[in-house]
C-alpha cells in the first residue's frame, strides 16, 4: 500500500468500507438461511462465496491492487497474499468456495451435494477472520 498519501489510503479504505458493508450484509442472510426452519444450504453456500469475495477484494483496494471482476476466490487470494502473507492460510481456505458462486444457483450446472450446516459455518468463520483483519487496516464498515 503507498504510504505517501494519507487521502488516497483514506479512500481506499472507504471503499474497502464499502465492500465490508455488502459483506457483512452477505453473512447475516447467509446465517437466516442455516437457522430457517427449513434450511437453504445452497443459498447459504452461495452467499458465503459472495461474503467471502468481499473481504478479500477490500484488502485488495487497500493494497492499490487491481483485480478483474471475478468470482474466483483462488486468484483473488493469491493476489491478497502478496500484500498479506499472514493470512495465507485463510486465503487459501476461500479457495475452495469458488464453486459456490454458480453450483447451487442455476439448474444443471453441476450436479452437487450441498454442504452441510457444519461445513458452511466453518467457512462462514473463516470469512469472518479475514474480516476482522480487514477492519485491523482501519477500514470502516458503513
Amino acid at each position: 500500500m503507498n504510504g505517501d498519501d494519507p487521502d488516497l489510503n483514506a479512500e481506499r479504505r472507504q471503499e474497502a468500507g464499502r465492500w465490508l458493508a455488502v459483506a457483512s450484509a452477505d453473512m447475516r442472510v447467509m446465517r437466516m438461511c442455516l437457522d430457517a426452519a427449513e434450511p437453504e444450504a445452497g443459498v447459504a453456500a452461495y452467499l458465503c462465496q459472495q461474503a467471502a469475495e468481499k473481504p478479500v477484494k477490500g484488502l485488495l483496494v487497500v493494497a492499490g491492487i487491481g483485480f478483474a471482476r471475478t468470482h474466483d476466490m483462488a486468484r483473488l487470494g493469491d493476489l491478497a497474499a502478496t500484500q498479506y502473507p499472514a493470512l495465507r492460510d485463510l486465503l487459501d481456505a476461500t479457495g475452495r468456495l469458488t464453486a459456490w458462486s454458480h453450483a447451487y444457483r442455476y439448474p444443471g450446472v453441476e450436479e452437487a451435494i450441498e454442504p452441510s450446516p457444519a461445513v458452511l459455518r466453518q467457512a462462514l468463520a473463516t470469512v469472518e477472520q479475514i474480516a476482522v483483519r480487514l477492519r485491523a487496516l482501519g477500514v470502516p464498515e458503513p
